[in-house]
């Protein structure tokens, strides 16, 4: 063996460890910069999270449900024909503060989208002429369904049926009395529903199904005839288990003289 090779070899000549090369390699790799965080602007569209818009029209829709338009054709002639609105005589009827409306803002609702949002509001609405829900009578809870004559005079608008049936399965699901005020078809035919469709029809009668279940179940049905009860109201009336009728303005019968005339 040479003597060179018995020399230790120097500090400067030892090799660099794995470590050291990971430090080398990475001195030459240029640092990524974090991408810039920027806050998602508002747009002007956006829709509020507590739903206070919608929450807003549905006050504004029921405000005008519950306030008599005492210039509409309606109005008038029920006034004139003596007789009360429709909510007048649900709050004659119950116990005070009892009223707890179904459906309070059911009706037929024309929109429009405000330019440039995602935002709509409403231009027309003609409330359900049928005001339906609960109360207590002499401290009794009871179902109950009052027509308004002043809208349409009663007859079918919208889903008022599919309402109207709604209360009739409540009054089974819960074993309730129904009381069941009639001025009206209370939901029968429509003239305008015939000429929208382009044909007339025999009236399915769907909520008779649920009328006869609370009879066969011994549910108390009490009807009050307070205008000219026509066809299906008529028919509501008399499946009632006791039933009155207003001197003067009430009538019973099956169909206006017109159609009785055709047939």
């Amino acid at each position: 063996m040479t003597k060179d090779a018995d020399k230790k070899p120097s500090p400067s000549s030892k090799t660099p460890s794995a470590s050291e090369r990971l430090s080398q390699v990475a001195a030459h790799v240029a640092a990524v910069p974090a991408p810039r965080k920027t806050r998602a602007s508002k747009t002007k569209d956006e829709l509020p999270a507590d739903y206070s818009d919608i929450l807003s029209q549905l006050n504004s829709l029921r405000s005008i449900a519950i306030t008599p338009d005492t210039s509409n054709k309606g109005y008038v002639r029920q006034k004139q024909a003596g007789k009360l609105w429709v909510r007048e005589r649900v709050l004659e009827l119950l116990d005070k503060d009892s009223f707890y409306e179904v459906g309070s803002v059911s009706g037929t609702v024309q929109w429009r989208k405000l330019k440039g949002t995602n935002r709509e509001e409403p231009v027309s609405y003609i409330p359900s002429n049928n005001v339906q829900g609960f109360g207590t009578l002499k401290g009794r809870k009871v179902v109950f369904t009052a027509d308004d004559f002043s809208i349409r005079a009663g007859h079918a608008d919208g889903a008022l049926m599919e309402k109207t049936i709604y209360m009739e399965k409540l009054a089974i699901a819960l074993k309730l009395p129904i009381v069941k005020l009639v001025d009206g078809s209370s939901g029968g035919g429509s003239v305008t529903t015939i000429r929208k469709e382009g044909y007339s029809y025999i009236p399915p009668m769907p909520s008779f199904k649920y009328v006869v279940e609370q009879l066969n179940l011994g549910i108390p049905n009490l009807g009050a005839v307070l205008g000219p009860a026509i066809g299906l109201g008529a028919a509501r009336v008399v499946a009632c288990h006791f039933s009155v009728m207003a001197a003067d303005v009430g009538a019973l019968f099956n169909a206006g003289p017109k159609v009785v005339a055709g047939e």
